[in-house]
């Protein structure tokens, strides 16, 4: 029961991170929509137009012009998620009514200093209201031999992330940065389930904290020709939880099973993968700009289990658990947009990205689904004056169906995972 209520918090919680922010990344625990300007093109690591190039192209800040520049942007996010098992469909409304975002910059001259708040990773909260698969193959943790009856799975997880960094224009076409960013991550699952006459309950909070840096590179040799870099190191993450069980079986059991990690003390190390963004934009005549970003996730990399002592069991209470599955491959996503400037102060675009996590049958189940992914976007900015603009994107996510498989007993059933998202996103900018 209490496992179930964990992968399905698990699930919940990656649900969160792949689906409300990371809905259009290539990465399982990064999310790329951190701006409104982002939803409207999917293609921010060459811009240079508007302070939250802080997030996608750091060293293009100092570009923005002497000054103080400000961007507060907020997404909507409304979606569907489900798990087929068994000819049974376990259906989650999504709803995020808000994932906020904001960059600022100062710029003098040839420099610029600049602080974000960001999400990350995570974002949101999903609730599964008639439980999850792996309700029938808990009833173990609950000692019952009864089929569950009745159950009810609720996650979310947030990942605050706060950057602060500068950048210095070595040269009149190229621009350097460094930052540093502190992430502050929260996960929260509580799930109930009743077995016959026994009603087993799991509440579970993990917390950790982690400092990364990032080191970015623009250049511009004219001819309406931008180019962009980015590199963010693998954030060390390390959870602890913080859990209260009911008629579950005692926690100093749940060593080397699912519930690990979930036992009250208990660590999990997962590291959040390194990330290499690269961007391309053509500033064309006639008001016409066309961008192609990329961004390739080291999730192999983060791989934590190479970096367990060998005197620390790899799981067990108090001891680092597997974040990570070996069979994870690197993500990446390609984005592409294309935008056009009139009446001098309004902007419409459209954009494209594909997202390809490098998760496969053997990484879905209902701990965790990161799921390929096609989704479009649109929208436009309106620059009332030199000092205030708005912003209004809107995108579409379509998921590839996900087949993994659950263990009961010595059998296995296939599990189907579906996903769909729309972002609704409102961004206003301030130039003093």
């Amino acid at each position: 029961m209490q496992t179930t209520i964990r992968k399905f918090r698990t699930l919940i919680l990656i649900a969160l991170v792949v689906m409300p922010t990371g809905a259009y990344a290539g990465g399982v625990e990064y999310l790329t929509n951190q701006s409104a300007d982002y939803i409207r093109t999917f293609s921010r690591n060459a811009a240079w137009d508007n302070v939250d190039v802080v997030t996608f192209n750091p060293a293009a800040s100092t570009f923005l012009g002497n000054g103080i520049h400000l961007s507060l942007s907020n997404q909507t996010l409304f979606g569907e998620y489900s798990a087929t098992y068994k000819g049974k469909t376990y259906p989650a409304d999504v709803l995020v009514p808000g994932l906020p975002s904001l960059q600022a910059a100062y710029v003098r001259d040839n420099w610029a200093a600049f602080v974000a708040f960001t999400i990350p990773s995570g974002g949101g909260s999903l609730d599964y209201a008639e439980g999850i698969p792996y309700l029938e193959p808990l009833a173990t943790f609950a000692s019952s031999s009864e089929a569950p009856t009745e159950g009810r799975f609720a996650g979310s997880s947030l990942n605050y992330g706060i950057m602060i960094g500068g950048a210095y224009k070595v040269l009149d076409v190229l621009s350097l940065s460094i930052g540093a960013r502190v992430n502050i991550a929260k996960k929260s699952y509580e799930g109930e389930v009743t077995y016959g006459d026994k009603r087993a309950e799991l509440d579970t909070q993990k917390d950790a904290v982690g400092v990364t840096g990032v080191f970015g590179l623009t250049l511009r040799p004219g001819f309406g020709l931008t180019f962009g870099a980015r590199y963010e190191l693998k954030t060390p993450m390390t959870f602890t939880s913080t859990t209260e069980a009911v008629n579950l079986v005692a926690q100093d059991t749940w060593a080397g099973t699912p519930l690990a990690s979930f036992a009250n003390d208990a660590t999990e190390k997962r590291d959040m993968p390194g990330v290499l963004g690269l961007g391309f934009q053509w500033d064309a005549p006639l008001g016409w700009t066309v961008s192609v970003s990329y961004h390739r996730y080291f999730t192999e990399d983060a791989d934590s289990a190479k970096d367990v002592p060998p005197s620390i069991p790899e799981s067990g209470l108090g001891a680092y658990t597997r974040g990570w599955d070996d069979d994870y491959l690197d993500g990446w996503d390609l984005g592409v947009s294309v935008e056009y400037s009139f009446l001098s102060f309004v902007t419409v675009s459209v954009g494209y990205i594909r997202a390809v996590t490098g998760g496969n049958s053997d990484t879905y189940s209902d701990f965790e689904y990161a799921l390929d992914s096609h989704s479009i976007g649109g929208g436009a900015r309106v620059q009332f004056s030199k000092l205030f603009g708005v912003t209004l994107g809107v995108s579409r996510t379509f998921y590839s169906d996900g087949t993994g498989s659950l263990a009961v007993g010595f059998d296995k059933f296939d599990e189907i995972f579906k996903k769909s998202v729309i972002d609704v996103a409102l961004g206003l900018h301030v130039s003093i």
